[in-house]
């Protein structure tokens, strides 16, 4: 099955990295498919606490609570992903 990704998007581009900009202009029938498809890995201490990531097509990052997965995940473009995981190794996330 083959979405149009937006009105505005042509086929030349359908394999082109979604920027910050792009990704809420998706068309929701693409991200719902992609999330339906998605291969989640999920991250655990062993608390209640669980962490689930997906990287989807087009650069894409969805992350959720696999605890509850019917709620509705998070969706990254690479460029946030990227600066996301680069604040955490440099301690911008860390407890004070």
């Amino acid at each position: 099955m083959t979405h149009d990704l937006a009105p505005h998007h042509s086929v030349s581009d359908s394999d082109s990295i979604v920027t910050a900009e792009e990704k809420n202009s998706l068309d929701p029938a693409w991200v719902k498919d992609q999330l339906e498809r998605a291969t989640w890995l999920t991250a655990s201490t062993g608390g209640s606490n669980c962490l689930r990531v997906a990287f989807l097509d087009r650069g894409l990052v969805s992350t959720g609570d696999s605890l509850n997965p019917d709620r509705d995940p998070l969706l990254f473009a690479a460029g946030e992903w990227d600066d996301f995981l680069a604040g955490a190794k440099a301690g911008l996330f860390d407890r004070p």
